[in-house]
């Protein structure tokens, strides 16, 4: 008789650990993450300097993004956001560009280490500059931003190839690889070294990429003329508190580092890079603080609203607290704008929040980070966490 139940115990002791093995993805419960963003993005669209925002979740390996829209796209006509509604998603671009580098190099095509000389000939210091360089922000190359002919005329349409003469023409910020200094321009570079290599404009490897096989169906290039259908309206708070237009500038001036438009629902889908790279940054960067070579170490960033933020191989890494959590993701501000795309390593999920101010990036980023603390199961607006999958 003993034999027997210490039997049956140790088949019920396997029988568990074949259906919940270590470290197995938490289920993904569609119906707890709409009540999640629910409850909380409406207690954000309550807020002043909030006209709309819209939210999406999605978890790696799943195709329907679960969304929400609050407030107003466009003030002056009343237009409701909606889970379609586009957004200037700014430097979550990074992103985009940093993968179809990626791809290039999966393909043999390029590599971290191959100079910029080959694609620049006679950009100052291009031998001692590498493609690994422009994705670490560790290049030195002064951001485009910065310069003042273009400071003074926001709303020019540079070509990239003005634009980054101009920036050859200015010192070096350090020598590169010993230090990080955020530069738009090398993300322009990079935008055109795809371009040189693939044969195709950085439009149409978008289209390609992103559109065709990760089915991001409202993700376009801006270019300042074309007309984009549910594109919402962007604002800025002014000196008396209430909503402003913001600053004009081009959209197009940022080809590969912020000239990209996209519905968060889309947006959300870089969760499954995988599908289209071997390596998909946001699973394999370490969740530390860039180290460079020489023993440079990223510093943590600056505290803005409890907030970390550290570059990493064309994404970053945040530590929000409290309770503080580690995500992988990227920030992009345009005028009138604000997006927070972050990823959840321990549950898999990505989730994206758009506003139409560009001052509200900061309440963008803690409704992200709170969104996914209640998914974990901590937090505000959390439930009992999933139980693994396959579990009974």
């Amino acid at each position: 008789m003993r034999n027997t139940m210490r039997l049956q115990l140790f088949l019920l002791l396997l029988s568990t650990f074949c259906l919940a093995p270590a470290g197995a993805q938490a289920r993904f419960d569609a119906a707890n993450a709409q009540a999640v963003i629910t409850e909380l993005g409406q207690k954000a669209a309550a807020e002043p300097g909030i006209p709309g925002l819209s939210i999406a979740v999605l978890q790696k390996g799943g195709d329907e993004p679960v969304t929400a829209a609050f407030g107003t796209a466009c003030v002056e006509n009343g237009t409701p956001m909606t889970p379609e509604t586009r957004f200037k998603i700014a430097s979550v671009t990074k992103v985009f560009t940093a993968a179809l580098v990626h791809r290039l190099i999966e393909e043999g095509k390029v590599a971290y280490d191959t100079p910029i000389e080959r694609f620049f000939p006679g950009f100052p210091n291009g031998r001692g500059i590498t493609v690994r360089n422009l994705l670490e922000h560790s290049s030195g190359i002064v951001d485009m931003l910065s310069l003042p002919a273009v400071r003074e005329n926001m709303t020019r349409i540079w070509s990239p190839e003005v634009l980054i003469a101009m920036a050859g023409e200015q010192p070096l910020l350090f020598r590169p690889g010993t230090q990080q200094a955020y530069s738009n321009t090398g993300f322009l570079m990079l935008a055109v070294i795809c371009e040189r290599i693939a044969g195709q404009t950085y439009g149409d490897l978008v289209r390609g990429m992103f559109v065709e096989r990760l089915g991001m169906k409202s993700l376009v290039a801006g270019d300042d003329k074309t007309i984009v259908p549910h594109l919402s309206c962007g604002y800025a708070t002014g000196s008396d508190g209430g909503l402003s237009l913001p600053m004009m500038a081009s959209l197009a001036v940022a080809k590969g580092t912020g000239n990209l438009e996209a519905a968060p629902r889309d947006v959300v889908r870089l969760v499954n890079l995988d599908r289209v790279l071997k390596k998909n940054v946001f699973d394999t960067a370490e969740l530390e603080p860039l180290v460079l070579p020489g023993g440079w170490k990223a510093p943590p960033g600056k505290a803005e609203s409890n907030v970390r933020i550290s570059q990493l191989d064309g994404c970053e890494l945040f530590v929000i607290g409290s309770p503080k959590i580690t995500l992988v993701g990227k920030l992009g501000s345009f005028p009138g704008f604000g997006t927070a795309y972050f990823y959840d390593r321990q549950t898999k999920i990505a989730v994206v929040v758009s506003v139409n101010n560009e001052r509200a990036i900061s309440r963008a980023i803690t409704l992200g980070a709170d969104i996914l603390r209640a998914l974990r199961g901590e937090g505000p607006g959390a439930t009992a966490p999933a139980r693994p999958s396959g579990a009974r």
